[in-house]
């Protein structure tokens, strides 16, 4: 049952996380990186404590990608920073040109003004082929995505009892691996 569990949670969270496209500062990356530079005052010194701090480094980019990157990309504003615009809305001379197609709500971080507090969320097993999440807000007011698994093993996400979308343990694996 805890590995139900755990598959479960990785998919939703990867799913989840696809959405927010995990583009930003790498603000806790950053940190460990100064803690780093002021170990030792020589680049060989450096090179040696980055090697050793490798599995620290996984850990502060995968909470980086998968939590803090995501925040940013939807408040514009790194919380460990505490630094914008967010990297997905700095202005470079791009190649695809796509601001002008678009509407322009949709053209900066979504959530930067939203005064929206959240009191808490949750998580629970609703049977063994499903889930629930819940966002609890201050206001008290909700909201949820279920994730049911499928005959086929793909999992299927509804929110509101609409479907929002379908993806199999390969597609939502490879997409984390992907980040």
């Amino acid at each position: 049952m805890k590995i139900k569990k755990l598959i479960c949670t990785t998919l939703i969270v990867g799913s989840i996380s696809g959405l927010t496209g995990c583009i930003g500062q790498m603000g806790l990356t950053q940190l460990a990186m100064g803690v780093n530079l002021k170990m030792v005052d020589n680049r060989y010194g450096r090179a040696g404590i980055y090697v050793v701090a490798a599995p620290v480094y996984a850990v502060t980019s995968l909470v980086d990608l998968m939590v803090i990157n995501s925040i940013e990309f939807w408040t514009g504003t790194n919380p460990i920073t505490r630094k914008g615009p967010a990297v997905a809305d700095t202005p470079v001379e791009a190649w695809m040109k796509v601001n002008d197609d678009i509407d322009p709500a949709l053209r900066s971080a979504p959530l930067k003004d939203l005064k929206v507090s959240v009191q808490s969320t949750s998580m629970e097993i609703l049977d063994d082929d499903s889930l629930q999440l819940t966002v609890a807000y201050v206001d008290g007011s909700e909201q949820s995505i279920i994730g049911k698994r499928l005959v086929n093993n793909d999992v299927a996400f509804y929110n509101e009892g609409r479907l929002v979308a379908i993806g199999n343990n390969q597609q939502l694996l490879d997409h984390i691996v992907g980040l």
